[in-house]
């Protein structure tokens, strides 16, 4: 049951279902404590340090507002390890079913790892993007990485247009966001497509049309690494209408897993095959976030083996061959 000291739930941060009376979004954070607000249930646990497995029962709570605080958001300061726990990673932690694994120890500092344990899928470190292979590990230098994919009504950038954009963006403090959207064509989308994708004309016909799409998800984007499977597909038809429409991009730099399985000596290496290879729960294929989501899966799995270094790129690899396809087919023409 409840007590009288049971923070207000407008103190409180999330809420789930409840594993004990069943009641939806019932179940609330508020520091350590996930607790029932259904008066009748007496479900209450305390969360575990995710880096040491102490209890946070005595940890030091900072407030974001204690000028003294490193980082400007509620955190724990776990008194067994000393590490600095934000509140928001819990919250990541929680909202994604990540599971900690204190046994599958991070092969550059040592760290805990993190995976989903309803799926197959590679471990990352806990400390991503600060600990990625870098000689200083926990320096000043930090990581955004964008994993990107478009459906399409056909393979020719400039006369083809995009109808689907999934995209898994990890931040500098290694928190995922999500971008997904259809885009109206102006033209119908073929059998042939639907027979793929599965996307119909009418899944897209009260979808944004291309250019503001395209403005919102570079604003998304920012500075951040870009990562495709395929970028000779992607990043032409990206860049191919960001021109037609003489809309503003960065020099982002970009990373091919599609390049980069071939440098690895990959026998097979689209990305059906890998994610069978590598038992990456590749549901909804040639859907885009579901391609994005194996995208990133895979970068992983090679980030973590080091058999050939990244493949580095920027826009600059891309921009004669995109700018002669938005002269071929302006946007009066293409669309």
């Amino acid at each position: 049951m409840q007590s009288e000291s049971t923070p207000s739930p407008d103190n409180w941060f999330v809420h789930k279902n409840c594993p004990s009376c069943l009641k939806e979004s019932s179940v609330s954070l508020h520091k350590q404590h996930l607790v029932c607000q259904n008066e009748q249930c007496d479900f209450a646990i305390d969360f575990l340090c995710p880096i040491c497995d102490h209890s946070l029962q005595d940890a030091e709570w900072i407030d974001h507002q204690n000028p003294q605080h490193p980082q400007n958001i509620d955190t724990f300061k776990c008194k067994s390890c000393k590490s600095y726990i934000p509140l928001q990673k819990i919250l990541y932690l929680i909202d994604n079913a990540m599971v900690v694994d204190q046994t599958h120890k991070c092969s550059f500092c040592n760290g805990p790892t993190l995976h989903r344990a309803d799926m197959n899928i590679s471990h990352r470190c806990f400390f991503f993007p600060k600990c990625s292979g870098q000689v200083d590990l926990f320096g000043a230098v930090k990581e955004s990485l964008v994993f990107l994919d478009f459906e399409t009504t056909g393979l020719e950038a400039g006369r083809d247009q995009i109808i689907e954009i999934g995209a898994i963006k990890i931040d500098e403090d290694g928190y995922e966001h999500v971008f997904q959207t259809f885009v109206k064509p102006t033209t119908g989308i073929s059998e042939h497509i639907t027979q793929i994708t599965g996307i119909t004309d009418a899944m897209v016909a009260n979808a944004p049309p291309i250019a503001p799409t395209l403005l919102k998800l570079m604003d998304f984007i920012g500075s951040a690494k870009i990562v495709a499977h395929n970028v000779d597909f992607d990043l032409v038809f990206l860049l191919t209408n960001l021109l037609q429409f003489n809309l503003n991009y960065r020099d982002n730099d970009i990373i091919c897993t599609l390049r980069w399985a071939r440098q690895n000596g990959e026998g097979h290496c689209s990305l059906g095959a890998l994610s069978k290879k590598y038992a990456i729960r590749h549901n909804n294929a040639h859907r885009a976030l579901a391609d994005a989501v194996t995208t990133k899966e895979l970068f992983f799995i090679f980030d973590g083996s080091k058999k050939s270094p990244r493949p580095q790129l920027s826009f600059q690899d891309f921009i004669e061959f995109s700018q002669k396809l938005a002269t071929k087919y302006p946007v009066a023409t293409a669309l």
